[in-house]
């Protein structure tokens, strides 16, 4: 992206959206609607009454210590403040439940009586792309294994009826907001508006990612079958009407040829014109008040995952969302789905693209793992300085409560306030990650306060300084300890230990120049 500057802020002028700040209010938050949390005492935790079947159980695992019996009968216990959820049409629930039934009828089964996996999969991941519009490359969602391999075991994937069940019940235990994270996207659900209807009754805010195709393309919105909705205005028009809803909306790029490459444009059934139609949603969310501050922080640009390739962009585009109100999330790869194997493929350009190389080793004697940490410490730099130049944040406060690994945004406060619930009921620590993040098999299998206080998030401090408390990985053989919550995995992991560090350092120089 070097050297493209102008053109970049040329194609985001275009999109005519208007400043709204050129001086940020003192209390500016870099966050969206029920991202983060005031961790104050009040707000931390909440007394339940806890039921006879509740406490016994949570006895017989040897948990009823971490919760304080207060005099009246009823319990502390810290907040369940958000959960990640997975979502899908119940049409397409039966149909991927129904995998396990032919499974057993022997369709899948090869000449041997073995059953053939890959056949399997292949029969999943076609379910699996009816869900969504889009064929990202990246998807940190899609995991075909993962689905097969619990639909086999007995799993049911849970219809929005169990999800609500469980939404209920964590809203005893202080839940305040949901973020939709799939499968493929949530405006493919038929009965999308009795799910925002039940959330509205319940208080829940729910965060929905979406790359935005229904949001900017008349024909892809009439085909979700919304009454009243024609258009894309009519359903971005409706969707405004529900003030708990904020939209994460995909925005690796501005650049067509770059971005429609990374949601992976025309292929196997994918939509074409990708960037035309994203930015034409970004416009109508804009128009129908998502970042209007009266209302909150509703809107976000999710430039996920950054790569070498836009990394350049996304501070340009970081230093425009901001003056328009418009939160930009951005962080290195996830290690999930596919890409779970994303972070061999980015170490791999510190040894193949010289312009990189150059352009962080110039006398060539790093390895690969120090030129990634290297680039990615000068684009967490790029950022925390534009922040720091418009105003949002300053030094002092950096060094005292340190950097988020969203960059120049609020801090990820899902490893400590929330889990995430999977389709098959599967509950992890958070979507940054599949392996080594389980909490729970089946959240249908214990109690929610159970399997809430048995959690490692349960237990993560307040004051975590970890930039991603399940992506942590030491790459370099660093001396660099981040904090006694979090585990430090060597099998996958995307986040340098020594990211936050030498970042403010960076930053420090920067600044002192």
């Amino acid at each position: 992206m070097i050297g493209k500057d102008n053109e970049i802020l040329k194609k985001l002028l275009a999109l005519e959206i208007p400043e709204i700040y050129s001086k940020f209010p003192v209390d500016f938050q870099v966050d969206v609607n029920g991202w983060s949390f005031i961790d104050d005492d009040e707000k931390r935790t909440i007394k339940v009454e806890l039921s006879a079947e509740e406490i016994s159980e949570l006895e017989k695992y040897g948990l009823q210590n971490k919760l304080e019996k207060l005099p009246d009968g009823k319990y502390r216990i810290k907040r369940l403040r958000t959960l990640d959820i997975e979502l899908a049409s119940d049409e397409a629930i039966e149909t991927m439940n129904f995998l396990k039934e032919r499974c057993d009828d022997g369709e899948f089964q090869k000449n041997n009586g073995d059953v053939d996996m890959d056949a399997l999969k292949r029969a999943f991941a076609a379910m699996y792309r009816e869900t969504c519009t889009q064929r990202c490359p990246h998807c940190f969602n899609q995991e075909d294994d993962f689905y097969v391999s619990k639909i086999l075991a007995g799993h049911k994937l849970l219809k929005w009826s169990e999800m609500k069940e469980i939404l209920s019940e964590a809203k005893r235990f202080g839940l305040e907001s949901i973020k939709f994270l799939g499968i493929g996207e949530i405006f493919k659900i038929s009965h999308l508006f009795e799910i925002l209807d039940d959330l509205r009754d319940m208080h829940i805010k729910i965060g929905i990612f979406t790359k935005g195709t229904a949001l900017g393309d008349d024909q892809i919105a009439k085909k979700c079958g919304y009454v009243g909705v024609n258009s894309a205005e009519d359903l971005v028009h409706k969707l405004s009407e529900y003030k708990n809803v904020s939209i994460l909306l995909g925005a690796n790029s501005f650049i067509p040829e770059i971005q429609d490459k990374m949601v992976g444009c025309g292929k196997d059934g994918g939509i074409i014109s990708y960037t035309e139609k994203r930015d034409k949603a970004l416009q109508l969310l804009v128009k129908y008040g998502f970042n209007n501050p009266a209302i909150g922080k509703r809107l976000a640009l999710v430039a996920a995952p950054v790569t070498p390739e836009v990394s350049d962009e996304t501070v340009i585009m970081y230093e425009w969302a901001m003056h328009r109100n418009i939160t930009v999330i951005t962080i290195p790869t996830m290690v999930s789905g596919k890409g779970t194997d994303e972070l061999e493929w980015l170490l791999d350009q510190f040894n193949t693209n010289m312009d990189l190389i150059d352009r962080y080793d110039l006398e060539h004697r790093m390895t690969r793992e120090q030129r990634y940490v290297e680039w990615l410490v000068d684009f967490y730099s790029d950022i925390y300085e534009k922040a720091v130049q418009m105003g949002i944040t300053n030094l002092n406060k950096l060094q005292k409560e340190g950097i988020s690994g969203y960059a120049g945004a609020a801090k990820c406060q899902q490893m400590h306030n929330g889990m995430y619930i999977r389709l098959p009921g599967t509950v992890q620590e958070c979507p940054g990650r599949c392996v080594g993040a389980e909490i729970a098999d089946d959240v249908r299998e214990k109690e929610l306060i159970t399997t809430w206080v048995g959690s490692k998030n349960y237990d993560r401090q307040e004051n975590c300084r970890a930039l991603c408390a399940v992506k942590m990985k030491n790459l370099t053989g660093t001396d660099i300890k981040v904090c006694d919550c979090c585990t430090v995995y060597d099998n996958v992991g995307s986040m340098p230990l020594e990211l936050e560090h030498n970042t403010l350092e960076t930053l420090k120089e920067r600044l002192d120049d």
